[in-house]
């Protein structure tokens, strides 16, 4: 889905065409210097190809600008439309998936049939995966970011998802509109914005939030058999938000849980509390975390002890 003109008409008196030009220009170097860097990576060791992607096209510096496109998934049959200037459309175009510990755990737990809910949908990567594994249930995206939400919805069209609702607003502790914290269209990891995280480069809009509870009752929602969290610090307001739907149907959980963002281990006493066992999710396997003094941040899976 790259725009590439046919021809180039350049007038030196008229500015506006000359800057097309140069533009033009400058998407024609970046896009050679994109299939330079793959062609090169695709030849290297996985462990490696990450590191050497990052050293010829790297998608934190200034100058470069990014490139829409769609490109496969690992996953057969399944597309996804990036830009190569996001972390995660970075780490797809180089790799056919985001976080591939992420994708282990959810080939594991959720099954055919089940019902989803994923807070912080970002634009879709592995909710497109999760229509695959659910089958004939269903998944529920939600993503406040206007942004990230218009590539979310994109996702779902292109893969022609019939059982996927995305819908752009938060999930928290209680119903209402809050303030949150964008980072301009551009910048590397659209993904971070947040309730609580403010920096120099975001800003401020309004936006709908909603508890789980209320959510679950006014979609008629029969059961919900797995949860999967990554909101940069509105973990905790979820669950906080969700005690009926967590006591009723007793959903795995899967989390990110970090201290710059929450104090993890008061969410771990949460999910105890509900009568679940949290284990930590690592590249070494998954730890249960017994006690407090065994709690690690990082990716957790929650899981009710029958």
């Amino acid at each position: 889905m790259c725009f590439i003109p046919e021809m180039i008409i350049v007038y030196s008196y008229n500015h506006r065409i000359v800057y097309f030009y140069a533009m033009s220009l400058t998407f024609y170097k970046e896009l050679a210097a994109l299939n330079r860097a793959k062609s090169i990576t695709s030849l290297l060791p996985e462990k490696a190809r990450l590191r050497v992607a990052k050293k010829l096209y790297d998608y934190q510096s200034a100058s470069i600008h990014g490139i829409d496109m769609v490109v496969p998934l690992q996953n057969d049959g399944l597309v996804c439309f990036i830009n190569t200037k996001d972390l995660i459309g970075w780490k797809i175009f180089f790799t056919g998936e985001y976080e591939r510990g992420t994708n282990r755990v959810l080939e594991q737990y959720v099954k055919e049939g089940d019902i989803v809910i994923e807070a912080g949908a970002n634009l879709g990567s592995e909710t497109v995966l999760l229509s695959k594994m659910v089958g004939k249930g269903r998944v529920y995206g939600f993503e406040p970011n206007p942004y990230t939400f218009d590539r979310l919805k994109t996702n779902v069209a292109i893969n022609e998802l019939t059982n996927v609702e995305v819908f752009d607003i938060a999930m928290g502790e209680k119903n209402g509109s809050i303030s949150f914290n964008i980072y301009p269209k551009n910048f590397c990891n659209a993904g971070m914005s947040s309730k609580y995280m403010e920096t120099p480069l975001t800003r401020k809009i309004t936006v709908q939030q909603q508890t789980l509870d209320s959510f679950v009752k006014a979609h008629n929602i029969s059961k919900v058999d797995f949860l999967k969290m990554d909101i940069q610090g509105a973990e905790m307001d979820l669950l906080k938000g969700a005690g009926e739907t967590m006591a009723k149907y007793k959903p795995k959980v899967f989390l990110e849980a970090l201290e710059v963002y929450n104090d993890v281990k008061a969410m771990y006493e949460e999910l105890k509390k509900y009568g679940y066992t949290v284990h930590n999710i690592s590249d070494e396997g998954t730890t249960p975390m017994n006690t407090l003094a065994d709690v690690k941040e990082g990716n957790w899976l929650a899981l009710y002890n029958k």
